[in-house]
């Protein structure tokens, strides 16, 4: 593996962690992670200790920058970049940057997908009910984030697996 050029699609845990493998496999491998959230790395097993109130301070979920994966890994990542296509034939990502509108192309010879998951809302009788109301799927930091004042009403809290 010397001199690949290898597209990550997907951080936070799977493509974050193999990201940081893979430079430890081969010093000469040129690594992207392109990530369509804001956040590359944060702590996903950190989020029930946020929204119990454990962890007061949501910054200390965030695990590592995109700055910090090219100081410490020479790994380059773009977050809010989503991929919309592959061309396997050309060996290429199709990926639209969201902050500016602007799709290009980016080459590979190795590719991984790590695109994450995204959760369901099952259809149980009262879930469209006003008193659920605080019913969410926070899978992601941004999710809880998003309205920490729901979150944290005292209630009961069930978690879904």
């Amino acid at each position: 593996m010397t001199d690949k050029r290898i597209v990550i699609v997907g951080g936070v845990a799977g493509g974050a962690s193999c990201a940081a493998r893979l430079r430890r496999l081969d010093e000469g491998a040129e690594i992207l992670v392109l990530d369509r959230g804001p956040y590359v790395s944060f702590a996903n097993c950190g989020l029930p200790y946020y929204v119990g109130d454990v962890i007061q301070d949501e910054t200390k979920l965030l695990v590592a920058s995109p700055g910090l994966f090219r100081q410490r890994f020479n790994v380059e990542v773009r977050t809010e970049s989503e991929v919309t296509a592959i061309d396997r034939q050309a060996c290429e990502v199709h990926v639209r940057d969201l902050g500016s509108g602007r799709d290009y192309r980016e080459r590979y010879d190795a590719l991984v997908l790590s695109p994450g998951a995204a959760p369901i809302r099952p259809p149980l009788p009262g879930i469209d009910l006003p008193i659920a109301r605080g019913v969410s799927l926070p899978t992601s930091y941004a999710g809880v984030n998003r309205d920490p004042g729901v979150c944290r009403q005292p209630r009961s809290v069930a978690f879904l697996v």
